[in-house]
């Protein structure tokens, strides 16, 4: 059972003349009457100064609304109908589509018209994700093999044709069964050694990183990953990806820790602990600048450039080429961080993911790291300073030196790679909700605002 919508787009000559613009709509329905076979009865009509509108009820419950915005010549079609299997569809594939698209162009003699498959809406699951840039994609989910909503993040993971077995969390693709291509990316695979090298992998819960990495003889593997769900799902339904290095926590090649990577990162930092090659495999950059994902993020990549020697690796993802300003600012946050790294960057395209995806390779370099104030490296230099005595035997000033807060810990969902949901933007629009808020006295809510996890995603990918 499903309720499906489909739409269609015309485009006529602009008419400004009442006459004119009510008939074209009455076309219209005529030409959807005559596709679906039967009477349609117009329910109600709204008319403005920029556009008309019709609703009609037709055939097994359906409706449809005819809207002509006619200063534009622009005249859209919804139709929406109860769908109990294929053989009860109103319009049984989009054959009949594109039928009733070209009877309605002809009739209206219009210069073009569009249409698209139907929108299959209230399903049990959704085959609908969305890109990095909130683009709709259409996915085909054969089976649901495997759903837990563990205290971090929902896990899903659907069997499909297309790519194989799919992790999802949260509603966006992490890994499929396909993608071995993003965890080669992700390791800069042939182009980095690993022989004898100590790695540390934080996140990286459904194994394929771990597994692909053991194939190349390092020292020891350690991985961090917080969501005991993500290892316990893929270790059933993803054994493609991961192999079997998730059937055991602890061997003498590797070890799976599953906590919280920041408790680690400063364990290890108190411990004086290094790593040849540390793996951010955690939530994708957030779409938009600011809020505590990005602190989250920037806590981490400048905690674990604290374990690395000179000439030690980090390597991560960032987010699709088309969401250009998460790219953008994370750049603009590495070159922030107040440690000396040389940054490189390569991409590929992930085939569960249907675009492009930007990985990122960072190199430690000679150098002292800036220690944050309030996560600021900037205020942490001028802390340092102290004022110059003045001149005439004047006393110096005494500068007291203020206690570095400590970067505040934020709870986050390590393991969910798709973290796409975007922090609130800071532009409000102006007029109609102006004059409304000049209206209503609204009382401003206090507290923090609510933190929305899988944001701005493209975490595709936390794990």
């Amino acid at each position: 059972m499903s309720v499906e919508t489909v739409l269609l787009d015309f485009h006529v000559t602009p008419c400004l003349d009442d006459l004119v613009y009510v008939r074209d709509v009455a076309t219209v329905a005529t030409c959807v009457a005559e596709a679906l076979r039967q009477d349609c009865l117009e329910q109600g009509c709204i008319s403005s100064a920029f556009s008309y509108s019709a609703i009609y009820s037709g055939p097994k419950d359906c409706m449809f609304t005819i809207k002509h915005y006619f200063r534009e010549g622009l005249i859209t079609l919804s139709l929406e109908y109860f769908k109990i299997n294929q053989d009860d569809a109103l319009l049984f594939d989009f054959t009949d589509v594109e039928q009733l698209e070209r009877l309605v162009t002809r009739n209206l003699d219009a210069d073009y018209g569009a249409s698209l498959p139907a929108i299959k809406r209230c399903l049990p699951k959704s085959p609908y994700l969305r890109s990095s840039d909130d683009r709709i994609m259409e996915y085909k989910w054969d089976k649901l093999l495997f759903s837990e909503r563990s205290p971090y993040q929902l896990v899903e993971i659907f069997t499909t044709a297309d790519f194989g077995n799919c992790l999802v969390l949260d509603g966006f693709i992490n890994l499929a069964e396909s993608d071995l291509i993003y965890t080669h990316n992700l390791m800069c695979h042939g182009k980095q050694g690993y022989k004898g090298k100590e790695v540390l992998i934080l996140g990286g819960g459904d194994g394929a990183l771990l597994h692909e990495l053991l194939k190349e003889k390092p020292k020891f593997v350690t991985m961090v990953d917080i969501d005991e769900a993500v290892i316990r799902g893929c270790k059933e339904h993803m054994r493609s990806a991961c192999g079997t290095v998730l059937d055991k926590l602890e061997t003498d090649q590797y070890k799976i820790i599953v906590d919280d990577a920041c408790k680690w990162l400063k364990t290890y930092k108190e411990e004086k602990k290094q790593f040849d090659i540390i793996f951010g495999d955690l939530t994708d950059i957030p779409v938009h600048e600011g809020g505590s994902t990005w602190e989250f993020v920037r806590t981490v990549i400048k905690s674990a450039l604290s374990l690395l020697p000179v000439g030690g690796k980090y390597y991560t993802h960032c987010n699709g080429v088309n969401a250009k300003s998460a790219v953008q600012y994370f750049e603009k946050m590495l070159n922030s961080l107040g440690v000396p790294i040389e940054i490189e960057h390569t991409a590929a395209n992930v085939p569960s993911f249907c675009e492009k995806w930007i990985f990122y390779q960072l190199t430690r370099k000679e150098g002292d790291i800036t220690e944050d104030v309030n996560g600021d490296p900037a205020a942490a230099e001028e802390e340092k300073k102290v004022v110059e005595p003045v001149a005439n035997g004047t006393e110096k000033k005494e500068t007291k030196e203020t206690e570095k807060a400590e970067p505040k810990k934020e709870e986050k969902k390590e393991d969910t790679k798709k973290d796409r949901a975007s922090p609130e933007k800071k532009e409000e629009k102006k007029g109609g909700a102006k004059d409304l808020k000049d209206k209503l006295d609204v009382s401003k809510e206090k507290g923090l605002t609510k933190e929305k996890s899988n944001l701005d995603k493209k975490v595709k990918k936390a794990k």
